[in-house]
């Protein structure tokens, strides 16, 4: 009795964690069932790392229309191990790898966070976290999996940062971000970190490492200049991506220039490209600040356990604000779900109004489901970027919990 006891306990930790995967392969097999598993950006990276196989001109607007390979062609050698397969068939893999990203991205929201949640004895706790993420994150990561999009195997990197580099693994930790900058170069927003911090071999690791993996795609093609071809190629489609992205009083700018400028007076001061340049770079340096008194911030429990636990905070600060610094849809904002764990913990520990707060917060990221509130509403929640204010509700929490200095790292014995 006492070992079913003990074997039961060890199973029902995971519950959470099950259901997650279950949800991700049972989404899967609706997919197939409506013809929906179509997996289209999957299928450019697919592509590319076919082309950069054999050696051909990633870049081909003719060909490939709307679905254009848009990154680095470092980040086309990623996807060379997927080409080993039909392509039928590595979407299936890339499916399930996802969703096991997904899965232990989630875990080590909780390793990181309280690890003593992981033990038998808070199994309630863990899987009443797990299924409240799933229920606020579900919109995000369902759509990443539709589309074999990149944004949760990023977000896959930088938790696996956080956590190498709170282990001491330093070199480990600037090596990931150093990968994730050729897929997408959100992680640039940590080197000021590092420097403040005067963290200097991490960043200069990161530019070393950086350097050597942007010479690899050198190594795929007969000669320097064809491979210097493809990166001009690739600049020319960041300029083209800038360019298009500059609408900033237009709906749907989930960037917090954007969101300020539409929902304030402000709006009639931006009437002029310099205008709108000085607006945003006096924003940036608000921004900036905010983050560095942010950082300044100290517990009154001077050890070394929690100051590495006030650095996680940083980190996930850091993370929540790719979404609201880089123009991008809405699905980038899966970078809040370290930000939604947080508050998830420490949920008890707000007073009455900073709970209405996180609750609507949490309803503003993964509330546009537009399956259940219709595509009209769906397309009206995200033209007021609706989104972004949830974000920036619960930033506002975190830095609740960090200046009121209730977050605490417990240590398991």
């Amino acid at each position: 009795m006492i070992n079913n006891s003990k074997q039961e306990s060890a199973n029902t930790i995971y519950a959470g964690f099950i259901f997650l995967l279950l949800l991700c392969f049972g989404f899967m097999i609706a997919e197939i069932i409506n013809n929906r598993f179509w997996l289209s950006d999957f299928e450019v990276y697919y592509k590319a790392a076919q082309r950069i196989s054999a050696s051909d001109n990633l870049y081909r607007h003719a060909e490939d229309g709307h679905y254009v390979f848009k990154y680095s062609p470092t980040s086309a050698i990623l996807f060379i191990p997927f080409t080993i397969f039909q392509f039928t068939s590595a979407k299936y893999i890339y499916w399930t790898l996802l969703s096991f990203i997904i899965g232990s991205g989630f875990y080590l929201c909780i390793k990181l966070l309280q690890p003593n949640y992981l033990l038998n004895k808070e199994k309630k706790i863990v899987n009443g976290i797990i299924f409240l993420a799933i229920l606020i994150l579900a919109l995000h990561f369902l759509r990443e999996l539709h589309l074999g999009q990149v944004n949760n195997l990023l977000l896959f990197i930088y938790i696996m940062a956080i956590y190498f580099h709170q282990k001491d693994k330093w070199l480990i930790a600037v090596i990931l971000l150093s990968v994730s900058v050729f897929i997408k170069p959100f992680a640039f927003i940590f080197i000021p970190y590092f420097l403040i911090k005067k963290n200097y071999r991490e960043v200069f690791s990161f530019f070393a490492a950086t350097i050597l993996l942007a010479v690899l795609p050198f190594l795929f093609y007969d000669s320097s200049e064809i491979a210097m071809a493809q990166y001009q190629q690739w600049f020319h489609e960041l300029k083209i991506e800038l360019s298009l992205k500059q609408g900033l009083l237009s709906d749907a700018n989930h960037t917090i220039f954007s969101v300020l400028a539409r929902y304030s007076p402000i709006k009639f001061f931006v009437t002029t490209p310099f205008r709108t340049l000085m607006y945003q770079g006096i924003l940036l340096l608000l921004i900036g600040l905010f983050v560095l008194y942010f950082i300044r911030i100290t517990s009154k429990i001077k050890s070394s356990v929690q100051e590495k636990y006030y650095t996680i905070m940083d980190f996930i600060l850091l993370i929540s604000l790719i979404p609201l610094l880089a123009f991008t849809s809405e699905n980038a904002f899966i970078y809040t779900q370290l930000l939604v764990f947080v508050i998830l913990i420490y949920f008890k520990k707000l007073v009455i109004h900073e709970k209405i707060i996180a609750i609507v917060g949490f309803l503003f990221i993964g509330g546009n489901f537009a399956e259940i509130i219709g595509k009209k509403l769906s397309q009206t929640i995200d033209n007021i970027s609706l989104v972004s204010f949830g974000t920036i509700l619960l930033i506002y929490l975190l830095f609740v919990l960090k200046k009121k200095d209730l977050l605490r790292i417990e240590v398991v014995k």
